[in-house]
C-alpha cells in the first residue's frame, strides 16, 4: 500500500494540469455535498434537545372549515383531550406571550412561553441551574419564571447564583427557580427567553371558544402515530357531539419534527439532490479525463505488465491513484464548504436554534465517506479499462496504438448522464427562479419602501384609558420628528402573524350562518392605514372622530366585502366580532381597503376586519407593532424615535427594529435561497457538462487523426470534417436532453409544494433550459471541431 501511495504521488506530480483540473472538479461536488449536509444534519438527523424526541408529537384542531388545518386548541378542548385519551404519557399546553423587563439593568423586552406544569417531563427537558416549577405552582399561580441561556448570560452574566433572584416582568416580581441549556428552545420560534406557568382559571378551563394553545403530547411506548390520530379523531367526535360549536372541528396529530422543519425538510433534500448531481457530473468528468490518460498511459502499463505486474496489481495502483486524488479534491471541497457554511446557516427553519455550523467529527467523516465514494466511483472503471492492455500492440513504437481499440461507449454514456443531470439541476433551477420573481410581483396592498417597524410591547398600561394615553403621546412626538411621513400602531404587523381571528356575525344572520365565517382581526391606531400605504376602495379611513364616545365603526377587506356583498357596496351594513348578543357592540362598516397579505405572501388571502384602538376596548389584540414611514432612510429615523417613545416612558422596552423590506425578505428567505442555491448547481453543472463534451471529443480528435487524415486525402472538405465531429458531439447532448427531460418531469412534481405560480412540468422551462443547454452544447463542439477541419493529411498520414 505504501508503494502504491507513492507512485500515486509521484504520477500526480508528473502531470499538474490534469491533477489541478481533477482537484478543482472534484472540489465544487465534494464542498457543495459537505455543505449542504452540514444544514440536513442538524435539521433532519440531529436529535432534538428533548428526551427520546422521536415520541414527542404535536396535537392540533382540524379547523379546515375555516381555513385553518392545524389549528391551535381551546383550552377545554386540551382538558378533555387530557383526560380521555389513552395514547399518551400526557399532554402539555402553552401559549405565547411577551414580557418587559425592567428594574434591573435597561428595560427589554423579550419572548416568552407560558406553560403548563407537565410542559417539562412530556418534553423530557432538563435545566443546566435549578429547577423547573411544578404542577403544583402552576395551579397556584405562582409567580416563578425558568431563563433561557441566552437571558442568563446578556442580563445577569452566566452568574451562577442567579436562581432564587428576584426579577420584574410587567412590573410584576418573579423569582427566577432555573436557566434552560443552550440548546433548549421550542415552538413557535427558537427566540424564547422566559417560561412561565400558564395557571388556567376555571373560566379559561371551560372555555372552547378562544383558540390560542400549542399543544404536544408523548406517545407511551408501542403506540404509533397512526393509533394516535385515530384515538384524537375519535374523541373529537365525541367533543362535537357534546358541543354544537365544535361539531366540525377534528384533531391532527404531527410528529415533532414534522412540525419544526415544516416545508425546509423537501427544501433541503431538493438541496442535496442538487449538490448530489454536481458530484455525479464532477465524477464522470474526472472518469472521462482519466481514460483518456489511461489510453496515454498504454506504454507505460504494458511495460509494468512486462514486468510481472499482474492485472490485479495494475487496477490497484490506477484505483490508488484516484482515491488519492480524491482525498484531495475533499480537502480543498473542506475549504469551499466552509465558506458556504455562513449562508447555509440562513436555511434553518426559525422554529430551531441555528446550531453553530463547523467542520466537526460528523462532517468530516460524511466527507470521507463521499470521497472515498467519488474515488471509486470515477476510478475502478478506467483502471479495469487501463489495464486491459496487450503488451505486444502497446510496445511496438510504429503501431497504431494510439488510435484505441472498439467503440467509445462508455465516454459516450457519461457525457449523455452529464447533460441530462444537468438539465435536471436546470429545470429545477428555472422553476425557483420563475417563483421567486412571481412572488415579488405579488401586490402585498401596502407600500414597504422606507418604512421602519418595531414592537413596544405596552404591558406597563393594562387599561385600555391608559394604553390610549400612550399611543396618542407616542404618536404625537413621532409625528413631529423631522423626516417622518406617518406612524401608527397595530396589534399584527402585516406577513407576520398568521392568525389572531375571530367569528363575526351580520345583522340579521342567525346562528347557523357563523359556523364558517372566521376573519383576521387587527386594532390599529387612526392613521396606521397611512402609514402603511394600504388603498382605500370604497368609503372612508379611520379619523380622529372615531372615539369611545362615538358610534363603533371598522374598515373591512376586499374579501369580507366580496363574501358578503357581492355586486352592493359594504358600508353601513353591521356586524359583531368575536362574541354576540345584546351587551355587545354593532360595529358599522364604514370603508373597504384594497387586499393586505396580513398572513404571508403564499398564503391564502382570508376576510379581515380593522378596528379603530379608542373603540376596541373589549378586543383582545392589543396594538404593540409601531410602524413609521420615512422620507429618509429608516435608519435615520430609528434613533429619534425610540427617543421619542422613551420621552414618554423611559422605561418602556423596544425590540425587533426591522424594516417592511426585512420583513418581506424573511418571508422570501426559503424561496430566494432555494433559487440561489439551484442556480450557483445548475452554474455548476453546466459548466462540468460542456467541459465532458469538450473532453471527450477533443480526445476522440486526436485518437482519430489518422483517420481524418485518409478522409480529407480521399477528398472530405474541411466543412464536412467539422460538421461530422460537431454532430458527434450534439448527438450526445441532444440523447442527455431528452432524457433529463423525460426525468425533469418525473421529479418536476416531487418540488410542487416548493413553488408559487408555476406548474412542475412547465413547458417554457424545459425548452428555454434546453436551448440553453443545447447551445452552450455547441459552442463545447465548435473547439475541437474546427481543430479536426484543420488537420494536415500529410501529417496525420505519416503517423502511420
Amino acid at each position: 500500500m505504501l508503494l502504491d501511495l507513492r507512485l500515486a504521488f509521484r504520477s500526480i506530480r508528473k502531470s499538474p494540469g490534469f491533477t489541478a483540473a481533477v482537484v478543482l472538479a472534484l472540489a465544487l461536488g465534494i464542498g457543495a455535498n459537505t455543505a449542504v449536509f452540514s444544514v440536513v444534519d442538524a435539521v433532519l438527523i440531529r436529535p432534538l434537545p428533548y428526551a427520546d424526541a422521536g415520541r414527542l408529537v404535536m396535537v392540533w384542531e382540524d379547523a379546515s372549515l375555516v381555513g385553518f388545518p392545524s389549528n391551535t386548541p381551546a383550552p377545554a378542548n386540551w382538558v378533555d383531550w387530557r383526560k380521555q385519551n389513552t395514547v399518551f404519557t400526557d399532554i402539555a399546553a402553552t401559549r405565547g406571550a411577551s414580557y418587559n423587563i425592567s428594574g434591573d439593568g435597561p428595560p427589554e423586552q423579550v419572548f416568552a412561553r407560558r406553560v403548563t406544569g407537565n410542559f417539562w417531563t412530556v418534553l423530557g427537558a432538563k435545566p443546566i441551574l435549578g429547577r423547573v416549577f411544578t404542577e403544583q405552582e402552576d395551579a397556584q399561580h405562582a409567580a416563578v419564571v425558568v431563563i433561557s441561556y441566552g437571558l442568563w448570560q446578556r442580563r445577569f452574566g452566566g452568574e451562577r447564583g442567579v436562581t432564587g433572584r428576584k426579577i420584574l416582568l410587567n412590573d410584576e416580581p418573579y423569582t427566577i427557580v432555573g436557566v434552560m441549556p443552550r440548546e433548549f428552545y421550542f415552538l413557535p420560534t427558537r427566540i424564547m427567553d422566559v417560561w412561565t406557568p400558564i395557571s388556567f382559571r376555571p373560566e379559561d378551563l371551560a372555555n372552547r371558544g378562544a383558540h390560542f394553545l400549542h399543544c404536544v403530547a408523548r406517545l407511551k411506548p408501542g403506540v404509533t402515530f397512526e393509533q394516535a390520530q385515530a384515538e384524537m379523531q375519535a374523541i373529537a367526535r365525541r367533543i362535537g357531539e357534546q358541543n354544537p360549536n365544535m361539531k366540525d372541528i377534528g384533531a391532527v396529530v404531527v410528529p415533532l419534527r414534522d412540525q419544526l422543519t415544516g416545508n425546509t425538510r423537501l427544501g433541503l433534500l431538493v438541496l442535496l439532490s442538487g449538490a448530489g448531481c454536481v458530484l455525479l457530473i464532477a465524477c464522470a468528468n474526472v472518469a472521462n479525463l482519466l481514460l483518456a490518460r489511461g489510453a496515454t498511459r498504454r506504454r507505460e502499463m504494458a511495460v509494468r505488465a512486462a514486468l510481472g505486474a499482474g492485472r490485479g496489481r495494475l487496477v490497484r495502483q490506477l484505483v490508488t491513484e484516484s482515491l488519492v486524488l480524491s482525498i484531495l479534491g475533499a480537502v480543498a471541497g473542506l475549504g469551499v464548504a466552509q465558506i458556504a457554511m455562513g449562508f447555509l446557516g440562513t436555511l434553518v427553519p426559525p422554529t430551531m436554534i441555528a446550531a453553530p455550523f463547523s467542520l466537526d467529527l460528523r462532517i468530516l467523516a460524511f466527507t470521507a465517506a463521499i470521497a472515498i465514494l467519488a474515488g471509486l466511483l470515477f476510478g475502478v472503471a478506467p483502471a479495469f479499462s487501463a489495464a486491459r492492455v496487450s503488451i505486444h500492440d502497446a510496445l511496438q513504437t510504429g503501431g497504431r496504438g494510439s488510435t484505441g481499440t472498439g467503440r467509445p461507449w462508455f465516454r459516450d454514456s457519461l457525457v449523455v448522464a452529464e447533460t441530462a443531470l444537468a438539465l435536471m439541476l436546470l429545470a429545477g433551477a428555472g422553476l425557483m427562479i420563475q417563483t421567486l420573481a412571481r412572488l415579488q410581483k405579488v401586490d402585498l396592498g401596502i407600500r414597504t419602501e422606507r418604512v421602519l417597524t418595531m414592537l413596544t410591547f405596552p404591558a406597563r398600561y393594562p387599561q385600555h384609558a391608559q394604553r390610549e394615553a400612550f399611543y396618542t403621546a407616542v404618536l404625537e412626538k413621532v409625528h413631529a420628528i423631522p423626516g417622518v411621513a406617518g406612524a401608527g400602531y397595530t396589534s399584527s404587523l402585516p406577513l407576520t402573524e398568521r392568525g389572531n381571528t375571530s367569528g363575526y356575525i351580520l345583522h340579521g344572520q342567525s346562528e347557523k350562518d357563523t359556523r364558517t365565517q372566521d376573519a383576521l382581526f387587527r386594532v390599529v391606531t387612526k392613521d396606521y392605514f397611512q402609514a402603511m400605504g394600504v388603498r382605500l376602495r370604497e368609503g372612508r379611513l379611520f379619523s380622529g372622530a372615531d372615539r369611545a364616545n362615538t358610534e363603533p365603526v371598522a374598515i373591512v377587506n376586499e374579501t369580507f366585502a366580496g363574501r358578503h356583498f357581492a355586486g352592493r357596496s359594504a358600508l353601513d351594513a353591521r356586524f359583531q366580532m368575536g362574541r354576540w348578543g345584546p351587551k355587545y357592540p354593532w360595529y358599522k362598516i364604514v370603508g373597504v381597503v384594497r387586499e393586505v397579505r396580513e398572513r404571508g405572501i403564499t398564503i391564502d388571502l382570508k376576510p379581515a376586519v380593522y378596528l379603530v384602538h379608542p373603540q376596541a376596548e373589549q378586543a383582545w389584540p392589543i396594538p404593540n407593532a409601531l410602524a413609521v414611514r420615512a422620507t429618509v432612510a429608516p435608519a435615520a429615523v430609528a434613533g429619534p424615535v425610540r427617543e421619542a417613545i422613551w420621552s414618554v416612558d423611559k422605561d418602556q422596552p423596544i425590540s425587533r427594529l426591522r424594516t417592511m423590506d426585512e420583513i418581506v425578505g424573511v418571508d422570501l428567505a426559503l424561496p430566494r435561497q432555494n433559487s440561489a442555491l439551484l442556480g450557483t448547481f445548475s452554474a455548476l453543472a453546466l459548466m462540468l457538462a460542456c467541459l465532458g463534451i469538450y473532453g471527450v471529443l477533443s480526445y476522440a480528435v486526436v485518437q482519430r487523426t489518422s483517420e481524418i487524415g485518409v478522409r480529407m486525402a480521399l477528398g472530405a472538405t474541411p466543412a464536412s470534417i467539422l460538421s461530422m465531429v460537431a454532430r458527434r458531439g450534439l448527438a450526445l447532448a441532444a440523447t442527455g436532453l431528452a432524457i433529463g427531460i423525460v426525468a425533469s418531469l418525473a421529479t418536476g412534481r416531487l418540488i410542487a409544494t416548493l413553488l408559487y405560480g408555476v406548474q412542475p412540468n412547465d413547458p417554457a422551462t424545459l425548452v428555454a433550459v434546453s436551448l440553453l443547454l443545447l447551445v452552450i452544447a455547441l459552442l463545447a463542439c465548435l473547439v475541437p471541431a474546427r481543430r479536426a477541419s484543420r488537420v494536415d493529411p500529410l501529417v496525420a498520414l505519416r503517423q502511420q
